[in-house]
């Protein structure tokens, strides 16, 4: 019998703290807060995706295996996650890409 490793389902309450995230297309962080160990994150994903839809925002592409969503209210794009860990300690966008900013490396 061939054991299969469960797959990660970003959205399965965690012992560990979430970061609710919005970005802009360009990788900048909008807004993002720390959601408690234990919260109900698919509850949170669909009532936020519901609240930018009341807002105004067309949404566009979506996943739940990534935890995330692209919305849109021309001219602007977002794109609205949940991340496991904090948005400053993951790199986003071309200006990170690039090497050390401290150092130049």
């Amino acid at each position: 019998m061939v054991h299969r490793r469960k797959t990660f389902n970003p959205l399965e309450p965690s012992s560990a703290p979430r970061w609710y995230v919005v970005r802009s297309m360009h990788g900048t962080v909008l807004e993002s807060r720390r959601m408690a160990p234990g919260t109900d994150l698919k509850r949170v994903f669909v009532t936020t995706m519901l609240a930018w839809m009341d807002a105004g925002w067309q949404i566009g592409e979506f996943s739940s295996v990534t935890a995330t969503f692209f919305c849109d209210r021309p001219p602007e794009r977002r794109m609205v996650s949940i991340d496991p860990a904090h948005p400053d300690d993951v790199p986003m966008g071309a200006a990170r890409l690039g090497g050390c900013h401290d150092c130049g490396d």
